[in-house]
């Protein structure tokens, strides 16, 4: 019998949203606190955070809230972008970073909702601007399902580094014109017909509560 194996674009976002929860499991098996993990800005220990922080989160509840996001994104990233998207990925993940060490308060800053919010940028803001059928339709399901998420920006809970959400938003606009600019004709209108049946199952994830996406940061004391 044929074995059929995971359809390509699912295979990066379920290993990378493994790694996510595997950390923050370990971390509490271990009973270990990785906060100091996070971007601490202005400062040179903290650009670690940078590379690491999308993988820490403070509390279960914290992780799941990214985790009820997180792949339904890449998978839109790597449905839309099957040739690029460790490129689109990587540069979204490095501005992110970069953004909230240059510009956030002085704690550390944790958490992979930052990630959120710069594909949720990329992803809207590229199908307004490569102008294709596919780009646009998931423009359009981006805005109904996590339109919310816009508040997030917005300084409100002080234990939410709202300057992350505006961090990856920025990001996520700023890629969009770099790289959706650049799309050729490609194979993407195969999805369309796909990509509301994929998703539609998964709307119920999103309620009003994610207007309230938890990338809490640490004071340092």
């Amino acid at each position: 019998m044929k074995t059929k194996s995971l359809p390509s674009f699912i295979v990066f976002p379920l290993l990378f949203s493994a790694a996510v929860a595997l950390v923050h499991l370990m971390s509490e098996a271990w009973g270990v606190s990785a906060a100091s993990l996070g971007i601490y800005p202005r400062s040179f220990h903290g650009l670690k955070g940078i590379l690491f922080s999308p993988f820490i989160h403070g509390s279960i509840e914290h992780l799941y809230s990214n985790l009820a996001a997180l792949p339904v994104l890449l998978c839109l990233l790597t449905m839309l972008n099957p040739d690029r998207y460790i490129k689109i990925f990587s540069t979204l993940y490095i501005l992110t970073g970069l953004g909230v060490w240059i510009a956030a308060r002085q704690s550390y800053h944790i958490g992979a909702s930052g990630i959120i919010y710069a594909l949720a940028s990329y992803i809207f803001f590229a199908g307004i601007v490569s102008n294709q059928k596919g780009s646009a339709a998931v423009s359009l399901i981006i805005v109904m399902i996590y339109g919310g998420m816009v508040w997030g920006v917005l300084p409100s809970d002080p234990h939410i580094s709202w300057e992350s959400h505006l961090a990856g938003g920025v990001a996520g606009f700023i890629c969009a014109f770099i790289f959706a600019s650049q799309t050729t004709k490609t194979n993407i209108e195969q999805y369309d017909s796909n990509i509301i049946p994929l998703f539609g199952n998964q709307i119920h994830i999103t309620d009003s509560r994610y207007t309230e996406v938890k990338y809490e940061y640490k004071k340092n004391n």
